[in-house]
């Protein structure tokens, strides 16, 4: 029999608790896994949340205690996994903040060749990686390779490279080899795919209507691409997926159809598979979530909602005989061969791309993808944000909103009205309510009768874009795609006619997805 000794430092290496700065989403209070835990059950990987519904604060100090704390007990210091979709600076506020992936694609498609704008998205991949190792990162949770296709997602939208797959695919796939260039691990999520669902799994499990081959030409064809380039581990999403043929209801989590089947044997995939956060609502009403997640195929647990009850679960599952225990060692080595990849990733000494990655690099991205829509802007015209829409938006926004410097219409100044869609874990909806897109007609009525000319910027997807918005003859539509500091900062180059050195493009023939 195994010693149970053993059997705890597997638990340990599958179970990757979070550990998390104060004032996050989740939790007012830093959470950091106490020291016990960390003895009995040490992990091969922690995830750092620093990002705080304002800004980021880095979570070093809750890292250093979970580090100390393991080589006090004996044990390695585990690698740090985080979510770096937008650059470290996302959790980390000495880091650069990077677009979001449909602002990176977007910018992608301006430069001058398809060659260059690749290696934009390789830069950008390169830079995250590079300041992520800075900031103790190993593992940097990217790129998403979910093709949105669904216009009311309300969890992927703008964290898409695009609705083409093959197009994404690629997008992701440069991404990533920045990444590696870099010196971090990546992954791929959220498998077999989220962009064609119109739930929120934070709430509740995600629903993909796919038949089978829609599933195979469209959702998997982006992680067929990653992996033939080599991702390092795949995160399963808590997906509904009819088209695996599991019972209704079962997320992909718990599905061997979808992790041996298509993943490892289909796609060919013999990395580390991770789970989407185990304390997602869409796992909430499950029993044995852990035991059963195992069994399936994930190697490694991200963010259980407890700790300790989570490797009670797995240890008494693997006492009793319902937990197999090969599947856990095999699951528990793949976590330990993370440490091993990470060292054969150091970054390269020289940089291949000539172009330098610091916050220049963030500016230039931000500003190439923006897109005019709708009719002419004035040439030469100058522009100015007088009002919003809605006028009660997050903290992040409120305050790159007051840095605008928003005023009463000045003469010779277009006044624009900036429609701000703001997405994120458990708010469930994406987009402007009926009430809020007659409001921003109004404004923009209003604004227009007031000057001849209005503009509209848009903090959203380009498939959430109202039709009427195109249709007017008096009304310009700056694209910015998302309400995150560096598109505001762009935007106001634009406006104030401080972008020289980047032309905005005009038109939708180079948008990485479709408008309405």
């Amino acid at each position: 029999m195994t010693d149970r000794l053993i059997l705890q430092r597997w638990i340990g290496a599958v179970l990757a608790p979070e550990v998390r700065s104060p004032g996050t989403i989740a939790s007012k209070t830093a959470i950091v896994p106490p020291p016990d835990y960390l003895a009995e059950y040490p992990p091969a990987l922690v995830v750092a949340f620093g990002r705080l519904p304002g800004g980021a604060r880095a979570p070093h100090a809750e890292l250093r205690a979970v580090r100390e704390a393991c080589l006090a007990a004996g044990h390695q210091a585990p690698l740090v996994a985080c979510d770096l979709e937008q650059g470290a600076g996302l959790h980390f506020e000495s880091a650069r903040r990077l677009p979001p992936a449909l602002a990176l694609a977007s910018a992608a498609l301006s430069y001058p060749s398809e060659r260059a704008g690749f290696d934009a998205l390789l830069a950008a991949g390169e830079l995250t990686a590079r300041e992520a190792l800075a900031q103790g990162v190993h593992l940097v949770l990217a790129p998403v390779a979910d093709v949105n296709t669904q216009r009311s997602n309300p969890i992927v939208a703008v964290r898409s490279f695009g609705d083409e797959p093959r197009a994404a695919g690629q997008r992701a796939a440069a991404f990533l080899i920045g990444l590696h260039a870099g010196g971090a691990l990546g992954c791929a999520k959220h498998f077999p795919g989220h962009g064609d669902t119109a739930q929120d799994s934070h709430i509740e499990i995600a629903r993909v209507p796919r038949d089978a081959a829609g599933l195979r030409e469209t959702e998997l064809a982006p992680f067929r691409t990653l992996i033939e380039h080599g991702v390092d581990t795949v995160m399963v999403g808590h997906l509904d997926v009819p088209a695996l043929g599991e019972p209704a209801g079962t997320p992909a989590t718990f599905s061997r159809a979808a992790l041996e089947g298509v993943l490892r044997t289909e796609l060919g995939f013999d990395g580390v598979v991770v789970s989407d956060a185990m304390n997602m609502g869409a796992l909430a009403r499950f029993e044995q979530r852990y035991v059963r997640a195992l069994a399936a195929g994930c190697d490694v647990l991200l963010c259980p909602h407890d700790p300790r009850a989570a490797a009670e679960e797995l240890l008494a599952a693997a006492l009793a005989g319902r937990l197999s225990l090969e599947r856990l060692e095999q699951a528990a080595l793949r976590a330990a061969s993370l440490r091993q990849r990470a060292a054969q990733l150091a970054p390269r000494t020289g940089e291949r791309w000539p172009r330098t990655l610091d916050a220049s690099l963030a500016e230039e991205l931000a500003l190439r993808s923006l897109r005019w829509l709708g009719a002419a802007w004035p040439p030469a015209a100058s522009g100015q944000l007088v009002a919003r829409v809605p006028t009660q938006v997050g903290p992040e926004f409120a305050a790159a909103w007051e840095a605008a410097g928003v005023a009463a219409p000045e003469a010779g100044r277009i006044p624009c009205v900036a429609a701000v869609l703001e997405m994120g874990a458990w708010r469930g909806s994406y987009g402007l309510s009926a009430a809020e897109d007659e409001a921003l007609r109004a404004e923009l009525a209003r604004a227009a009768a007031q000057h001849g000319h209005a503009g509209l910027v848009w903090f959203g997807s380009p498939q959430q874009l109202p039709e009427w918005a195109l249709r007017d003859a008096r009304l310009s539509v700056l694209l910015a795609l998302a309400p995150t500091p560096p598109q505001v900062r762009a935007v106001l180059q634009v406006l104030t006619g401080a972008s020289q050195r980047v032309v905005v493009a005009s038109g939708v023939g180079s948008l990485p997805t479709r408008v309405g």
